[in-house]
């Protein structure tokens, strides 16, 4: 079964900050210093604690087994123990961290992101679905054909190198590939979140203390 934890980063303490970042590995640091604003570091930061907390609290493992390694696509695993899987992802206040047995792909995305219309990406079902909305509400749905395909391309590991338009994540679509399920739920008002996994059962979401993953720091 899979878990996915979420944080609110307006919730970190003006010091946490430079807590998080020397808890986190030195690739993931220069990743955050590659941002210009703070609120993208403290995101790309607080991703990496979150990880951090969900494997040392909830699954237990140790540190030596908290490397990372990388597949040929770029997807992060972990190098020691690769029967457990995860995925990250942020946008806005929050941060998700998933993690399973099995893959499993995660996304989150503020609705304001699909005022970038790529829907000329999807495939034509999808660009029918965003379509026909009314104006308003295009964004909405363009978020949530994007959150489902980013879910899906994380979970099978291959990234943007998979054509957006090769699959169809269209909400009344069968799932773009055998013994994958995908699931989604709206996060707060504005937000899309959006899980593919090989389990079928609803999305566990828990709410994650900064208190709490400063206690791993």
């Amino acid at each position: 079964m899979s878990t996915v934890l979420v944080f609110d980063i307006d919730r970190l303490p003006d010091t946490g900050t430079a807590r998080f970042r020397r808890a986190v590995p030195a690739d993931r640091r220069a990743r955050a210093d590659n941002y210009h604003f703070p609120d993208d570091r403290k995101r790309c930061l607080a991703a990496g604690v979150l990880l951090r907390y969900a494997l040392l609290v909830h699954h237990g493992l140790r540190e030596d087994e908290l490397p990372l390694s990388r597949n040929r696509f770029g997807k992060p695993y972990l190098a020691h123990r690769p029967d457990l899987h995860f995925s990250l992802s942020h946008s806005g206040r929050w941060v998700v961290c998933a993690t399973s047995g099995k893959r499993i792909g995660v996304d989150i995305e503020h609705v304001d992101a699909g005022t970038r219309d790529i829907a000329h990406r999807f495939t034509p079902d999808e660009h029918a679905y965003v379509a026909a909305a009314p104006p308003a509400e295009r964004a909405r749905r363009l978020i949530q054909i994007w959150t489902l395909k980013e879910s899906y391309l994380k979970c099978v590991g291959s990234g943007l190198t998979t054509p957006l338009n090769s699959f169809s994540t269209h909400p009344a679509s069968p799932s773009p590939a055998p013994g994958l399920f995908l699931k989604q739920i709206p996060h707060e008002c504005d937000y899309w979140l959006a899980e593919c996994g090989e389990d079928d059962s609803s999305i566990d979401l828990r709410h994650t203390a900064a208190e709490d993953l400063l206690a791993v720091c």
